[in-house]
């Protein structure tokens, strides 16, 4: 019986290849479109993230800062605030006056706290948490003359009578306050005292921690934190600030500020672009900052 011998033939072959071949060709026509369309908007959501974890920092910060500590840079590339570490409500520890004095002579200084004391003032909150707090600040209106902050009106000025207390003073509970109250003390001030140059009409009071600032440089945002107050906002992180990126490829940057008035709150703009991959994203924030101190 003759064997049978079964296969292709070379045509039958040469047709399967280009048949696959058309298929394959027909297949990527079709989804290419789609599956380069589906990769651009995945880097375009990427970025959109990227930036708007970066807006959203700032803004949280910015919302946490005391009133009329804003400042942005003239070139327009950073900015910095005073951020608040808590806030509260004061009794006048004087009786001559609605403001806030520390010591004076015990003799002369006539104060009114639980503890009779000339270094103290009680506030309306039950005991508070003061560590890592580093100044006090009273009714800054952030008063500028051409641009410079003005002594005893503005925080990154200081003064004697001012609106923020001297660097390295020292905030601690003391015992025989009010019921709902804290009785805090002030340590290391000058051998002459400290006087707050205006009063709270509301008797607000805030408590500061920090310097914190955003800068745009090298192609990334960063942010960094110090603890000292300088009179004009410096060209670069300063020594020890720990600078931190929180995004890079940054192609734009620019922040803009119009402080408020008696009338309306002040206005930060932020604007940031990143550029990866061929893509480019351009975000723009505005937060309205109420600056009533």
């Amino acid at each position: 019986m003759p064997l049978k011998l079964r296969g292709f033939t070379l045509v039958e072959l040469v047709m399967v290849i280009a048949l696959a071949g058309l298929v394959a060709v027909m297949i990527s026509t079709v989804l290419g479109r789609p599956m380069e369309s589906f990769a651009a908007q995945s880097r375009r959501a990427e970025l959109v993230d990227l930036g708007a974890s970066a807006l959203q920092r700032m803004t949280r910060d910015v919302r946490l800062a005391v009133p009329n500590s804003l400042r942005v840079s003239a070139d327009g590339q950073a900015l910095e605030l005073l951020l608040i570490h808590s806030a509260g409500r004061y009794r006048p520890n004087r009786n001559d006056s609605d403001g806030l004095r520390f010591g004076e002579a015990a003799t002369t200084c006539g104060s009114t706290t639980a503890d009779l004391s000339c270094d103290s003032v009680q506030l309306l909150a039950p005991s508070m948490d003061l560590s890592g707090a580093r100044w006090m600040v009273l009714y800054n209106v952030g008063a500028e003359s051409g641009g410079v902050p003005l002594a005893g009106a503005n925080v990154w000025k200081f003064a004697n009578p001012g609106v923020i207390t001297p660097s390295g003073t020292t905030f601690s509970l003391r015992a025989g306050a009010p019921a709902d109250e804290s009785l805090i003390a002030l340590g290391s001030l000058p051998a002459s005292g400290f006087r707050f140059a205006l009063a709270s009409p509301q008797r607000r009071l805030y408590f500061a921690e920090s310097v914190v600032g955003y800068r745009c440089q090298g192609g990334e945002l960063v942010r960094y934190s110090y603890n000292q107050l300088l009179e004009s906002l410096p060209l670069s992180p300063p020594s020890g600030s720990n600078p931190r990126k929180l995004t890079g490829d940054v192609s734009q940057c620019r922040f803009s500020y119009r402080a408020g008035t008696a009338q309306r709150g002040g206005l930060l703009s932020l604007e940031l672009g990143i550029a990866q991959d061929g893509e480019t994203l351009r975000l723009t924030q505005q937060v309205h900052v109420d600056n009533a101190p």
